[in-house]
């Protein structure tokens, strides 16, 4: 892996060499390239065998190279590990006993390591070793990833830092497994109800900077059933108050407010301009992103009878390693599934670790409602960036935006997120590129679904999972017929799940189901 000095993940294209012996596997692959940030050239190689894996890389720059990471990371899956006692051998030779968390850790687990010893859920032992640099593992889960990764370097090092022209940087890392006992041959795939509670209330997101929804798409905007337009205000944006009016005057329905406050010390200033913008009209929430103390106490007394948030407009990472201001009626933080990778697969890994994002977000918050997003495929933009261009920078818009597929990811985040806590979900943003309606007007896969489902707020929604899919999550919603009593009467029910594998392939699917049980023939 290497990444920037603004944790973008850079492109690392090569073609692997395979090599096959009686009992053992190589892979070798090599290549370079120039980056903005300076030139890589690159080799590893894998040797797989009944012992074990080894990999080794080696990295070289001839005119030096600017990175915050660069080298082997080893991915140790979420099933296997969750809970799991370790044994963590630090690289002065001592010895510490630890754990896989189970509540996501906000920082790292492990630290210092030259080697780490553990058993997976069904009992393979495993022995890590590493050489060539000191390695630390941090919770993936914060960023949706179902892993935990150990990685170099050590992250209380300096960094950005630079690989020196003409210096060569060279890993090791060595696993041997020895199995435990054989597992079961019976493999449970009947679906099962997970938990049940009230689907939240739909919305979407909608930066005062993109344009105000124009006819062509206003249709369809209303044919989503939205329960609120969420602004999103970026007051570093030249001229945000006066765009902000006028995305106020375009939407007549019920809003949302949605503020990025991190670093503002005039934070008084944004909060009252925003309330001489709204002119008494009173959103559902407002949110202020990453704020002090002092600038929710000041938003109280600007709006007494309005919902105030605190959390993040950034992903749960923010959240789970900061401290949530007081007096605030709901937490809040935005979700992403490609903060280290960007692969189909990836999208579908990211439902895994919501049930974990959700237990911990209530140990974070007990007690407060929780307002999750805008859910969105890419990141809108990067806190940990080193400049403040970086760091406001978002992400461009992902061409499978208006495909089944993100409907798909659509789906299994939002019936990954059903909790009683859980009130509202913003969900994409209304129109456009990164939106749910195109830009002919026409509804895009996640449009239908989410006119499909938003009506369905406030009925009760089961989770349906599967033993052996982990990354599938599924919701079935019951709403009784109007004017018929529930209890008298057969009920309408829409059913929607996410699948990682269909037709007995690899991929992610999107299914929408609706049935209405037959009219009784008794009256009443």
């Amino acid at each position: 892996m290497a990444r920037d000095e603004n944790w973008g993940t850079l492109p690392l294209a090569a073609a692997p060499q395979i090599r096959r012996s009686e009992d053992s596997i190589e892979i070798e692959a090599s290549g370079e390239g120039d980056h903005p940030n300076g030139d890589l050239s690159w080799h590893v190689l894998f040797r797989i065998s009944p012992k074990g894996i080894e990999a080794r890389s080696a990295v070289r720059s001839s005119r030096g190279f600017l990175t915050n990471r660069t080298g082997l990371v080893v991915l140790h899956g979420l099933a296997a590990c969750r809970g799991q006692e370790v044994v963590v051998t630090h690289a002065d030779g001592r010895s510490t006993h630890a754990a896989f968390p189970v509540q996501i850790s906000p920082h790292q687990p492990f630290m210092d390591m030259a080697a780490l010893a553990h058993r997976t859920a069904r009992g393979t032992a495993v022995l890590i070793a590493f050489e060539g640099e000191v390695f630390e593992t941090e919770d993936q889960r914060n960023w949706t990833d179902a892993s935990y990764k150990t990685y170099s370097r050590p992250l209380a090092l300096p960094f950005p830092y630079r690989i020196g022209a003409g210096e060569a940087v060279e890993q090791n890392v060595r696993i041997a497994f020895k199995a435990g006992a054989a597992a079961s041959g019976t493999i449970e795939t009947q679906s099962r109800i997970d938990k049940a509670a009230l689907l939240p209330r739909l919305e979407a997101g909608l930066p005062v900077v993109r344009p105000v929804p124009d006819q062509a798409v206003a249709p369809a905007i209303k044919e989503l059933s939205l329960h609120a337009i969420a602004l999103e205000i970026d007051p570093d944006e030249p001229g945000w108050a006066d765009k902000l009016a006028g995305h106020l005057a375009a939407i007549p329905g019920n809003i949302r407010l949605n503020c990025r406050l991190r670093g503002h010390t005039d934070y008084a200033t944004v909060l009252e301009a925003i309330d001489r913008v709204l002119s008494g009209r009173k959103p559902l929430g407002i949110s202020v992103w990453d704020a002090a103390q002092e600038a929710v106490d000041h938003a109280r007394r600007l709006w007494p009878d309005t919902p105030i948030g605190g959390g993040t407009g950034a992903f749960f990472t923010e959240l789970n390693r900061g401290t949530l201001p007081s007096r605030i009626d709901y937490a809040t933080w935005t979700t992403n599934p490609t903060v280290h990778a960007s692969d189909d697969d990836t999208l579908g890994e990211s439902i895994e670790p919501l049930a974990d994002i959700l237990a911990t977000a209530h140990a974070k918050a007990p007690g407060l409602d929780l307002v999750v997003g805008p859910l969105t495929l890419g990141m809108r933009f990067n806190p940990n960036a080193t400049s403040p261009e970086a760091r406001r920078a978002e992400a461009p818009p992902d061409p499978r935006q208006h495909t089944v597929l993100a409907a798909s990811w659509l789906l299994g985040t939002i019936a990954g997120f059903i909790d009683a806590a859980v009130k509202d979900l913003i969900v994409f943003e209304a129109a456009g590129p990164k939106g749910l309606v195109q830009a002919d007007g026409l509804l895009s896969p996640s449009g239908h679904l989410v006119s499909r489902l938003a009506p369905l707020a406030g009925c009760k929604a089961e989770i349906v999972t599967w033993a052996h899919e982990p990354r599938a999550r599924g919701s079935s919603c019951t709403r009784p017929r109007a004017g018929f009593s529930p209890s008298r009467r057969p009920v309408p029910r829409q059913q929607a799940w996410f699948c990682r594998k269909a037709d007995g392939r690899r991929r992610n699917a999107c299914i929408l189901k609706v049935s209405r049980p037959a009219r009784s023939r008794r009256a009443a």
